[in-house]
């Protein structure tokens, strides 16, 4: 595999507790975790507090990245204007940081944002047992929020992913259990305009449909919205989201099951979905995963490749991202690796280049609009280990782990 070395642009300080912030000490319940936000632990470990970077996303513009941390704040770096020509890598600091009592399951960006026109520099945030919020990295509060409530318990519920509409840019889409919900931006503080639930029985295992939190959605250039879940399975409805049902699936195949391949088609739930620029390839991303699944749409059902060494065996999720017949991946060992010839290709596929961007997890993958620059963050949840002496008493023992909380951009 050949290996590659970009230049490094920018990169935020390695923190281990970054601008003051304390960590989250509301760790969710184990028995009912559904993502990333607890990495399984036995009861000899204790939190160390080292502060992670969970997600990063880029602005449709390019000129802002908004990522997410095991501190519960939501971060705008709004980049330099003499990125390229500076000969030192620039210093990155946030712009603004919104600080959120509860852990971020998603962020999606206005499609129509611009720093030219400070009204649309919005983008919103799911989090959890709280209406979704509408942020702008030049307000310090929220400028809005869309309940989405329970109908039994009157709860608030919490998206696990939020997704605009490329056919209206005021219309965003937020999944749920069973259950892709559409909002109007222009009405705060109002629930969903109308509801797709993906199953028909919500109690029945037989029911049709794809059952369980909608985790990822994902829309085609020619209009057809991908929803799938954490119990692996994806659902594909037309026109924009609003018309019927074109095909369900689910992602383990019988052959998957009887393959000796190790690691071939295993996963713990799906977390992004990303479409190639012809729509006719949609790659699945998961958690716990140790390769990338690319499934042919035209044969509903049929896994055409398998981007094998991803390295993301893991709860955590490690995003991903399609450039062109290209896809990038980071993973558990701080590499960023690349997949060429994107529906090409069938069986299983190897990455034909990397290089390493970290010396942790990298988290989130994510490019500038223009391809030629990539934003990578790192980190992920450390525990220090506990030594039971000979005496019988104990003691924290440092392993020495290596912590690397950073945001890097990198020219291509």
């Amino acid at each position: 595999m050949a290996t590659y070395s970009p230049r490094l642009l920018g990169l935020t300080a390695d923190f281990h507790q970054p601008f003051g912030a304390k960590p989250s000490r509301d760790r969710p319940d184990r028995k009912n975790a559904s993502d990333e936000d607890t990495n399984e632990s036995s009861a000899d470990e204790i939190y160390d507090g080292s502060n992670y970077f969970k997600s990063a996303q880029w602005s449709p513009d390019g000129t802002t990245i908004v990522t997410s941390s095991a501190d519960n704040a939501l971060r705008s770096f709004i980049l330099p204007t003499d990125l390229f020509t500076s000969s030192t890598p620039h210093a990155l600091e946030p712009y603004t940081t919104h600080s959120a009592p509860d852990p971020t399951f998603a962020t999606a960006f206005y499609p129509l944002f611009s720093l030219q026109n400070p009204a649309s520099t919005l983008f919103l945030a799911s989090l959890r047992s709280l209406p979704i919020r509408l942020y702008s990295p030049f307000a310090l509060s929220k400028i809005a929020s869309y309940p989405l409530v329970s109908p039994t318990t009157e709860a608030f519920i919490a998206p696990h992913s939020l997704l605009f509409s490329t056919e209206n840019p005021n219309h965003f889409f937020a999944g749920s259990e069973s259950c892709v919900s559409s909002f109007d931006i222009q009405r705060d503080g109002e629930g969903p305009v109308s509801r797709m639930h993906t199953t028909t029985s919500r109690r029945s295992s037989t029911g049709t449909g794809i059952k369980g939190i909608v985790s990822a959605l994902g829309m085609s250039a020619d209009g057809v919205l991908a929803a799938g879940t954490f119990t692996r399975s994806v659902g594909l409805y037309d026109d924009h989201g609003n018309g019927g049902t074109v095909a369900v699936f689910p992602l383990q195949s019988d052959h998957d099951r009887e393959s000796a391949e190790e690691g071939v088609g295993r996963g713990a739930g799906i977390t992004q979905l990303l479409w190639s620029e012809c729509s006719r390839y949609l790659c699945v991303v998961e958690r716990g995963s140790d390769g990338v699944g690319v499934w042919d749409i035209r044969g509903a059902g049929r896994r055409l490749a398998w981007l094998r060494g991803r390295k993301a065996c893991t709860p955590q999720r490690l995003s991903a991202e399609v450039v062109g017949h290209e896809v990038w991946a980071g993973g558990t060992d701080g590499c960023v690796r690349v997949w060429e010839g994107l529906g090409t290709g069938e069986g299983i596929v190897d990455s034909v280049w990397q290089f390493r961007a970290h010396d942790d997890a990298v988290c989130a993958t994510t490019f500038h609009a223009s391809g030629s620059v990539l934003a990578t963050a790192s980190g992920q949840h450390h525990f220090q280990h506990r030594r039971r002496h000979s005496t019988g008493e104990e003691s924290d023992e440092d392993e020495k782990e290596t912590y690397d909380n950073s945001l890097k951009l990198w020219a291509l």
